[in-house]
């Protein structure tokens, strides 16, 4: 064997292992201290630590699961009609309380809207549901405008302000004109008895009856027009005393009455009203007396003052020798004016 060759199977020897000391296994073991049994002891309950709450206030915060989107559906009463027949169909949006829809118009799409006629039947109605959510229905009427296998489509509508697609429906609409059947055939119309002679006589009558009803018209008509004549020519009621007191003074202003004759007819008709307004007999008593008893009718201790003072700047002129300039007249003209409308023109009567 050469030399390299030995050299290279000497490396291929394992290392020899090292030694181990096994004194350690001989020394003596000392006994263990013993441990108290209060050590040894479960706790009934052990305490959550801070960070474990920190992890689950994470999750009781959580954000709730969204609610359920608005459904709309719609049911008609019948699925084949007739041009000559309606079909009433309920429309029913379910969502969550409070429930706001919003009708499109055209209620229908396009394409539905040129077939068919809508009408609502009614106000629409909104009733709780359950679980915080609530139900609108609206019910319509359609009436179809052309034959055939159609498919009514409603616009979109607009719940709690989110559009939500119009719901639909397949309806079949036929002609008047059946189909041409043997089973679907009427039968033969026998023949049909002439008509009696009680008919032909009732035929025969109605020109009388006619012309009974057109003289009954003419009738009423003659008496509601003389009822309203006579009406129109009833003379016309008494003026009450408001109403001929403010034409009097009116009357007076007009002509341009001033001084003593003022002062005289603005008595007269002060005196003539409270007699036709109260029933008092004025013309008959002094102005204290008048005073007296028109404080009871008049009701007002306002009213009766000014009545008061009336009668005292008439009295000073008509009586008292005061000069009755035309300014001082024209000025308890004006307060009897005033004093006619504060009283009023009607008013309870002494019984």
């Amino acid at each position: 064997m050469t030399a390299p060759a030995a050299a290279f199977l000497f490396a291929l020897q394992p290392a020899a292992a090292p030694a181990i000391d096994l004194a350690f296994l001989a020394a003596p073991v000392a006994p263990a201290a013993p441990v108290a049994p209060a050590a040894l002891a479960i706790p009934a309950a052990l305490p959550v630590p801070a960070s474990g709450q920190a992890v689950l206030a994470p999750l009781a915060a959580a954000p709730a699961l969204p609610a359920p989107p608005p459904t709309v559906t719609v049911t008609p009463d019948r699925k084949t009609l007739s041009l000559s027949e309606s079909l009433h169909a309920i429309l029913t949006i379910e969502g969550p309380a409070p429930l706001r829809v919003e009708v499109p118009a055209p209620v229908l799409l396009p394409a539905s809207e040129r077939d068919w006629r809508v009408r609502p039947t009614g106000p629409p109605r909104v009733s709780p549901s359950g679980d915080g959510r609530e139900t609108w229905t609206q019910g319509f009427r359609l009436d179809p405008y052309t034959p055939g296998e159609q498919y009514v489509l409603f616009a979109p509508f607009t719940v709690n302000g989110r559009e939500v697609p119009g719901p639909g429906f397949e309806v079949r609409v036929i002609s008047t004109v059946s189909e041409a059947k043997a089973e679907a055939a009427r039968p033969v119309t026998g023949v049909e008895d002439p008509p009696s002679p009680a008919a032909d006589s009732g035929v025969s009558r109605a020109p009388w009856v006619v012309g009974g009803l057109l003289g009954v018209a003419v009738v009423v008509v003659v008496v509601a027009v003389a009822v309203v004549a006579r009406w129109y020519r009833r003379p016309p009621g008494p003026v009450p005393a408001y109403g001929r007191a403010l034409a009097a003074l009116d009357r007076l202003e007009r002509d341009g009455v001033s001084g003593q004759a003022l002062a005289e007819s603005v008595a007269a008709i002060l005196r003539e009203f409270v007699e036709g307004r109260f029933g008092i007999p004025a013309a008959r008593l002094t102005s204290s007396e008048l005073l007296a008893a028109a404080e009871q009718a008049v009701g007002s201790v306002e009213k009766a003052d000014r009545l008061r003072r009336i009668l005292d700047g008439l009295d000073r002129v008509r009586f008292g020798g005061e000069v009755a300039d035309d300014r001082g007249c024209r000025g308890l003209a004006d307060a009897v004016r005033e004093w006619l409308h504060q009283v009023g023109p009607a008013g309870p009567r002494p019984g």
